[in-house]
C-alpha cells in the first residue's frame, strides 16, 4: 500500500522534506500540552488528529471537527511547519510553527495568533506559545 501512495506524496518534494513527511503520516494523540507556560490536560484527552499527505483532520470525541493544510521545511533546524486552517473561525489563518521528530514523538510549537514563529521548543507566559508533544496512535 505504501508503495502506491509514496509517489503521490513526494512528487514535487525535496528528498529530505519527503522523508519527514512520510514519518508524519498517521493518527496522532497529544501526551503533553503547555500553553503560555502552563502544562494542562484540559480538553486534551478527547482530542487527536490525523495527517494524510498534507492535510490535518482534527478529531474530538471520535468525530472529525476541522481541517487544515500544512507545509514543511526541513532544510534547517528547528524544522518549520506552516499550518493553514480551512473553514471555521480561523479559516485562512496560517500559524508558523516549528517541529521535530524524536524517539517516536512529534514535538510541535506554535505562536499565539499574530506572533512570530517560535525559535525554541519552549512555552512561557512571555512568548505565549503552545507546545504539544504527540505520539502516533497504533490503533
Amino acid at each position: 500500500m505504501l508503495a502506491t501512495v509514496a509517489p503521490v506524496l513526494v512528487a514535487n518534494e525535496p528528498r529530505s522534506d519527503a522523508m519527514v513527511l512520510r514519518k508524519l503520516q498517521g493518527h496522532w494523540k497529544a501526551e503533553k500540552w503547555v500553553i503560555h507556560g502552563k502544562e494542562t490536560s484540559e480538553g486534551r484527552d478527547n482530542r487527536s488528529y490525523r495527517i494524510d499527505r498534507r492535510k490535518i483532520v482534527f478529531i474530538t470525541d471520535g468525530k472529525d471537527v476541522g481541517t487544515a493544510t500544512f507545509k514543511i521545511d526541513v532544510s534547517d533546524k528547528p524544522f518549520e511547519i506552516d499550518v493553514t486552517y480551512i473553514g471555521g473561525p480561523r479559516d485562512g489563518q496560517t500559524l508558523p510553527g516549528i517541529f521535530r521528530l524524536e524517539e517516536g514523538k512529534f514535538f510541535n510549537c506554535f505562536p499565539f495568533p499574530g506572533d512570530p514563529r517560535p525559535t525554541s521548543f519552549e512555552s512561557t507566559a512571555t512568548n505565549r506559545c503552545f507546545l504539544s508533544v504527540d505520539r502516533k496512535k497504533t490503533d
